[in-house]
C-alpha cells in the first residue's frame, strides 16, 4: 500500500502548536508529499509553524465558542471526504500539553 494523503489533527496551546503535532508532521512529511493538518480552532497563529513542519493544506474549524473540537472536526473532515479527498492514514498525536 502506498501512503499519498496523510492527514494530522494539529493541537495548538497559547498559539503555539503542540510538540506531539509537530513531531507528527515531520514524520508525516517523511513519509508524503501531501499531508494535510486539521486544527480545531483558529489556526493563525501557528500556521506558519505547521507548514514549516510538513502540512501543504492547514483547515480549521474557526472560533469554537468554548466548545470540545471533537464535533467540530469530525464535521469538517466529514465534509472533505464528502468532496472527494480522503486519507490514506490520519495521525492523532497523545500528548499532555
Amino acid at each position: 500500500m502506498t501512503i499519498n494523503n496523510i492527514w494530522v489533527f494539529a493541537q495548538g496551546t497559547g498559539g503555539v502548536a503542540t510538540t506531539g503535532t509537530l513531531e507528527l508532521l515531520t514524520k508525516a512529511r517523511s513519509l508524503s508529499s501531501k499531508v494535510t493538518a486539521f486544527v480545531g480552532g483558529d489556526a493563525s497563529a501557528f500556521a506558519a509553524s505547521l507548514g514549516e513542519h510538513g502540512a501543504t493544506k492547514i483547515y480549521a474549524t474557526g472560533d469554537l465558542a468554548g466548545k470540545l473540537p471533537g464535533v467540530a472536526l469530525s464535521a469538517a473532515i466529514k465534509t472533505i471526504i464528502d468532496g472527494g479527498d480522503s486519507p490514506d492514514v490520519i495521525m492523532f498525536p497523545q500528548n499532555y500539553e
